[in-house]
């Protein structure tokens, strides 16, 4: 069996969705025979210090859009804003701001049917660290792939 079709048969997406993981991620993770529920435990977890509560985005003048966010940090809720052209970059500075900082490396999207699947790879403070979500949404599943990435870096 050559290491590209090994790689798939041990492959928890492919063998879910018939389709692969981005390379770079297929290639530094070390499967193991994961189930996908662990693979899903891993790259997309369910817990962690940051909570997406609510997000929403208004266009504005100039081709920027206006996102308001809530985030359960803990005990405490707090409300956020950002004016930008897309809604990681919104994302990015709530988070900043928020404490949870992150610099997006690699970012990655598949259709899955009538899903989107999307991939991240972040890193703070040198450490990196690959993160998952999937959603009828693609906005809301790089939302959700980006504080699953937050969560895991910051545990």
């Amino acid at each position: 069996m050559n290491s590209l079709a090994s790689t798939f048969a041990t492959d928890p997406f492919h063998a879910r969705f018939g389709c692969a993981l981005p390379r770079t991620m297929r290639d530094e993770i070390t499967w193991q025979h994961m189930s996908w529920a662990n693979f899903t435990d891993r790259f997309s977890p369910a817990t962690g210090p940051l909570r997406l509560g609510s997000w929403t985005g208004t266009k504005t003048s100039g081709g920027k859009i206006e996102f308001d966010a809530t985030f359960g940090i803990g005990d405490t809720i707090i409300a956020c804003a950002a004016t930008t052209y897309g809604p990681i970059e919104a994302l990015t500075s709530m988070l900043h701001d928020a404490g949870f900082r992150i610099e997006i490396l690699s970012f990655h999207q598949q259709i899955i049917g009538d899903e989107t699947a999307t991939f991240v790879l972040a890193e703070n403070d040198g450490r990196r660290e690959w993160s998952m979500a999937i959603e009828a949404d693609a906005t809301l599943s790089a939302v959700r792939a980006v504080i699953a990435g937050a969560n895991i870096l910051h545990r």
